[in-house]
């Protein structure tokens, strides 16, 4: 495809009336697809009942087919029996219904349309159903934000690029904040679909890695469970393991510690633990864990959430291959830290005046949590010490700048002077890598938003949150620009100001489908007019407390409405 649009096959008129809320994807199931293929998706959030379309940022991905599953109420006694009776010859290989039992209030059955063809829904469906019908339910558990399902099919080319892009949702009323999915070329497996207790499913057999050296695994972590794939793996080969669960879902508003904690365990036939992993061997928490067998066999891979937590937005992906786990690296530093050493850098100061000091680690993939030292001299007296920094906004999918240590030191006298660059905790190694930055400080600004979608209306404001971290005693009035196709009201930010809430207008020409567009802040420093872009991203609440910011790709702007004939 040229574009990352992709339209769904939907065949029913859309009305026209505005929804009183954007739709709200809380995940995707499975997180990604193989190119070639066709798969069928799970999505789950709120006010997806009118999505007309979908958008992937990166291309090559078509929507073939959008469903709702409906709510399922709860069935009466004797329903629930016949239902159960229904799906258990379903299995048997009978797809007609069984005669209806001689109850006197059947006539209070509860109706719904997928019970009522039982018989002609596909093994997904029957287990979407019969996950609802055999779960328990539990009031305090509830999770609103997750209550409504769409099935989406989608088709990948063959000659998409593989990566990780942003997948959205759109329809009359708005559209969803931006989720990750992902095209790869491996094979993906998924975990079997639920079977009630009483009629478990055979064991799919073992899962082969095969000639390309890798497979994905899909699956969620449901309450109280843990997910298992047995592996056929070879004596002597080097295996990884990395799994994919934060990085879909960095911050869940309504669970603690918000967000889903996966861990890794590997078993071999008589149930020994061979390998066990719940972070990644530097900071982030989604497990990577390496392993070579002392013999061929089938091994089980484990996957739960380290407090045995579960729900259906804790899906996750894990890519095993045959060689060393791929950690990420940059070539791009200035030294390391050793073990329970310190790294030293002299430099001149030529003239008195205030310098910005700054180190840059977990940034950019090092674990070092690092603590700066000034001093006067190589061996001279501690002028000053940094260690983390307290920024006015939370941003990222796991935050690491704040480990970042960054400071001002107004120089005195000109010389030579020293920094020393330590780990917290006094680990080191040639992964603990940094970089540092001597500069003057520049007066200047950055601007994230609130929300990275921008569903506009004539006539109704859509009301956008805008924060502004101002640097080095920069406090100007800073204006936002948005293109041409939108009219914002009150988008200023005054002197001292540090939050602005725009009202955003469409100019009227139909957008039909999200576009990206760009969104600008200037402002005036030291005589010149200062303009940079706006980062796209949309806020999370972090288990009903901490917000924080999450980038998007782009700002999406479309019109917000049933659309024109």
């Amino acid at each position: 495809m040229k574009t990352g649009i992709v339209i769904s096959a939907v065949s029913a008129l859309v009305s026209s009336a505005l929804c009183a809320a954007d739709p709200y994807v809380g995940y995707i199931y499975p997180s990604g697809i193989r190119a070639g293929e066709t798969n069928r998706l799970v999505i789950g959030g709120q006010n997806l009942s009118r999505i007309r379309g979908a958008r992937f940022s990166l291309g090559g991905l078509e929507v073939l087919k959008v469903e709702n599953v409906p709510g399922f109420p709860n069935p009466t006694g004797p329903q629930k029996k016949h239902l159960v009776k229904w799906l258990d010859g379903i299995a048997a290989g009978n797809l007609e219904e069984p005669d209806l039992p001689d109850d006197p209030h059947i006539d209070e059955w509860r109706s719904n349309s997928w019970w009522s063809a039982l018989g002609t829904l596909d093994a997904g469906k029957i287990a979407i159903v019969e996950r609802d019908l055999f779960t328990a339910k539990n009031p305090l558990q509830a999770t609103p934000s997750l209550r409504q399902k769409l099935l989406v099919t989608v088709f990948a080319d063959a000659n998409a690029a593989s990566g990780r892009g942003e997948l959205c949702l759109y329809g009359p009323g708005g559209i969803s904040a931006p989720r990750p999915f992902e095209i790869s070329r491996e094979p993906h497996v998924a975990e079997p679909l639920y079977a009630p207790s009483h009629r478990p499913a055979p064991e799919p057999p073992p899962v082969e890695i095969g000639d390309q050296g890798a497979v994905v695994l899909d699956g969620q972590v449901l309450p109280g469970s843990t997910d298992s794939f047995r592996l056929r793996l070879a004596k002597g080969r080097r295996y990884s393991f990395r799994a994919t669960a934060r990085e879909l879902q960095p911050y869940i508003g309504d669970a603690v510690p918000g967000f889903f904690n996966a861990s890794l365990t590997l078993k071999d036939e008589s149930g020994a633990v061979v390998a066990f992993a719940d972070d990644e061997e530097r900071f982030r928490p989604d497990p990577v864990m390496e392993f070579v067998p002392a013999a061929d066999g089938v091994y089980r891979l484990e996957i739960h959430d380290v407090l045995y937590r579960g729900r259906e937005d804790f899906v996750y992906s894990v890519r095993v291959s045959e060689g060393a786990a791929d950690l990420p690296r940059t070539p791009e530093h200035d030294g390391v830290v050793e073990p329970g050493g310190a790294a030293r850098r002299m430099f001149l100061v030529e003239r008195p005046g205030p310098q910005v000091i700054e180190v840059s680690a977990r940034r950019l993939g090092s674990p070092l949590d690092a603590v700066l030292t000034l001093r006067r001299g190589l061996d001279g007296p501690v002028l000053a010490r940094w260690d983390d920094v307290t920024n006015t906004v939370f941003f990222g999918t796991v935050p690491q700048a704040e480990s970042d240590p960054c400071g001002v030191y107004d120089f005195k006298k000109p010389g030579w002077y020293a920094v020393e660059i330590s780990d917290r905790t006094g680990h080191g190694g040639p992964d603990y890598f940094w970089r540092l930055d001597i500069r003057p400080p520049a007066p200047g600004f950055a601007v994230y938003s609130a929300r990275s979608t921008i569903p506009l209306t004539k006539k109704n404001a859509l009301k956008m949150q805008f924060r502004v971290v101002r640097r080095h005693g920069f406090d100007g009035a800073v204006k936002l620009e948005f293109p041409k196709e939108a009219r914002c009201v009150g988008g200023v930010a005054t002197s001292g100001v540090d939050v602005v809430t725009a009202q955003v207008f469409g100019m009227g020409d139909w957008i039909p489908a999200p576009r990206p567009v760009k969104v600008f802040a200037t402002a005036e420093i030291d005589g010149k007019t200062v303009r940079v872009p706006v980062v796209p991203c949309d806020e999370y609440e972090q288990a009903f407390a901490w917000r924080h910011l999450v980038p998007a790709g782009s700002f999406l702007l479309t019109s917000q409405g049933g659309g024109r004939k």
